[in-house]
């Protein structure tokens, strides 16, 4: 039974693939949507300016996910196409995926002053050359 999904999963594609009373990326996609939208906008208009250091005006938003979501996030958030999200693997257990606000405003995943957001963090994560010059 399990070799069978698992070549069905490779012949109909990760993203797409829909387990056994479970959901597939693309139906992980669809619920991120929402979110995504919602959290964008609650950023953009202060909603968290309550929260906000008064010394700095910077915000500290943690989200607590799973693997496939998380990616799923990061796919959505960046506008990867289901061919970059495949090459992206999943984060490990407890391992933290920080999103950075750079000059500009837009967030990113690479940071040259925090060697936890280095290139070659962003690389072992699986972005290729392309998802690495948009951040």
């Amino acid at each position: 039974m399990a070799c069978r999904i698992k070549r069905e999963r490779l012949s109909y594609g990760r993203f797409f693939f829909r387990f056994p009373n479970g959901e597939s990326a693309s139906d992980v996609y669809d619920r991120i949507t929402g979110f995504r939208e919602t959290l964008r906008s609650d950023i953009d208009s202060s909603r968290f300016g309550r929260f906000q250091d008064e010394d700095d005006g910077d915000i500290n938003l943690v989200v607590v996910s799973h693997g496939l979501a998380l990616r799923v996030f990061l796919m959505r958030w960046y506008k990867w196409s289901v061919e970059q999200f495949n090459l992206v693997r999943n984060p490990t257990n407890c391992e933290i995926i920080l999103m950075s606000r750079g000059s500009g405003g837009r967030f990113s995943l690479i940071d040259e002053n925090d060697t936890a957001m280095s290139e070659a963090y962003a690389r072992d994560l699986g972005l290729d050359d392309l998802m690495i010059s948009d951040q």
